[in-house]
């Protein structure tokens, strides 16, 4: 009976130790860098996925709403979220890990048949913007002093905020360019007349980031930060 129960304790032991060293990687749905479906692909992942080729972490990766994915990287210990900006008010929430990816602007758009400015944000307080809960744009419009229910309207995600573009419902939504016309197609509309306006994020601003919980051990976080910095080293041009 002692060589089995040893046997017992230490498969526990390692199975113990394999669920501390656990990472959970979260994200949100954003084409063409973040694409779901039965595999969670896009240009964004596929570098993320290479970096953590270069540590021994096992990890799991979901997607879901990004107010949700955000709240799990604030909250919970070994969580790691992508794509994200880094910004002023995050700072301090994570440890960072930039770039995963280039810079990816972010624009006002609304239809070409809708006679409202969007060059300012002076003149976009005049309509109505789409914005996703949670997103970085929405804590930035809420510091600019727009109100929801007056001028921002908030939807748990981008598709759902272009349809209501589409409709009518609300006059500007806010995305990088690329990641409006892969939406556009996917919901069949990608011959829409569509005109940009004001920068809400800059190229220098709007860096793809990882970020990981505070709280992670140090050893997950000099792995992963080992692993970064050699994916850095392969891919410098």
């Amino acid at each position: 009976m002692k060589p089995l129960l040893l046997t017992f304790i230490m498969l526990l032991s390692f199975t113990v130790q394999s669920n501390e060293t656990e990472l959970n990687v979260v994200t949100e749905n954003w084409p063409p860098f973040i694409i779901e479906g039965e595999e969670i692909t896009g240009k964004v992942t596929q570098n993320i996925r290479e970096i953590l080729s270069y540590t021994d972490i096992s990890y799991t990766l979901d997607i879901y709403p990004w107010a949700r994915s955000f709240h799990l990287a604030t909250t919970k210990l070994n969580t790691l979220i992508y794509s994200i900006f880094r910004t002023t008010q995050r700072e301090s929430k994570f440890h960072w890990f930039c770039p995963i990816y280039k810079s990816t602007p972010i624009y006002a758009f609304k239809l070409a048949s809708n006679d409202i400015n969007i060059d300012s944000f002076e003149t976009l307080r005049n309509g109505v913007v789409g914005i996703m809960r949670g997103d970085n744009s929405h804590s930035y419009f809420l510091q600019e002093g727009f109100q929801e229910g007056v001028n921002i309207d908030v939807s748990a995600n981008e598709n759902t905020n272009i349809r209501k573009l589409v409709k009518g419902r609300v006059d500007v939504v806010v995305q990088s360019k690329e990641a409006l016309l892969y939406r556009l197609g996917l919901l069949g509309i990608k011959d829409l007349d569509i005109v940009s306006g004001i920068a809400i994020a800059q190229a220098e601003n709007a860096e793809h980031c990882m970020a990981l919980s505070l709280g992670t051990k140090a050893e997950t976080v000099k792995r992963i930060g080992e692993g970064f910095k050699q994916w850095q080293n392969i891919n410098k041009e």
